[in-house]
């Protein structure tokens, strides 16, 4: 089984205590003022790679209409459980982005926190746009992120939190190849007194090939961002956000 369909198993069940200081609030606006950008005003809406459906929940109860899809089904899992738990109707599938298939269309799509730096070939990410592509209403919007070779290199997946006090306490270590553009995270937790491990890849993707395939699967006014501001890409910016229209 590839890592892909093997990362985010034993950490779902507590993945939402692992991102509870992560500024969810922050990036929907930061969406919206990149939909703002794109003059896209969705009703309807694809999360891509939607992990536990935080943002999906957010947007739901900002009055649109919200689907979400993820490969773990311990992700989905646990988004299904939270959306019944808060009496939100939120569409959840396991379905991979390479090949999935909502059967259905929708005015926007998104994928934030990196997700898409999981799918590990170029030729996989392409098909991941091209099905965006084929989701989208003409006039649709693409808007996503990724992790920069920079993030690797400047090993910022060297996390650790082993505080006496936390709930859950997790120590990670990258090993960063050049050659593959390949980051291996090995991923150690403890909750409760139990340990449980698991290991993480990502891909580096440089902005030339990005909005080269975009632009191959169709989408065009392709843009690139330093995250979370307006500003163009920066030689040191570890994260970019790109956004993409599928023409009318």
């Amino acid at each position: 089984m590839s890592v892909e369909a093997t990362s985010f198993g034993p950490v779902a069940p507590y993945y939402d205590e692992l991102m509870r200081f992560v500024p969810y609030r922050m990036w929907i606006g930061y969406y919206f003022l990149l939909l703002a950008q794109q003059d896209v005003h969705p009703k309807k809406i694809l999360d891509v790679c939607c992990g536990t459906g935080t943002m999906c929940q957010m947007l739901t109860r900002e009055g649109f209409d919200i689907a979400g899809f993820d490969l773990s089904p311990g992700m989905i899992e646990a988004a299904r459980e939270k959306a019944a738990k808060k009496k939100l109707n939120i569409r959840y599938e396991v379905m991979d982005a390479c090949n999935f298939d909502m059967s259905d269309s929708y005015n926007s799509a998104f994928s934030f926190f990196d997700s898409l730096n999981n799918i590990l070939d170029g030729e996989k990410l392409f098909q991941a746009f091209k099905r965006v592509y084929e989701h989208l209403e003409p006039g649709g919007s693409f808007i996503f992120d990724l992790n920069t070779p920079v993030a690797f290199e400047e090993q910022m997946f060297d996390q650790e939190n082993l505080r006496s006090n936390a709930k859950l306490r997790y120590k990670w270590i990258g090993d960063w190849n050049d050659q593959t553009r390949l980051i291996t995270v090995n991923m150690r937790f403890w909750y409760k007194g139990e340990e449980f491990r698991e290991t993480h890849v990502q891909r580096a993707y440089d902005r030339e090939d990005v909005e080269e395939m975009l632009e191959d699967a169709g989408f065009t006014s392709i843009r690139a961002y330093h995250s979370y501001t307006l500003n163009p890409p920066r030689a040191k910016s570890d994260r970019l956000h790109y956004t993409g229209i599928r023409p009318k």
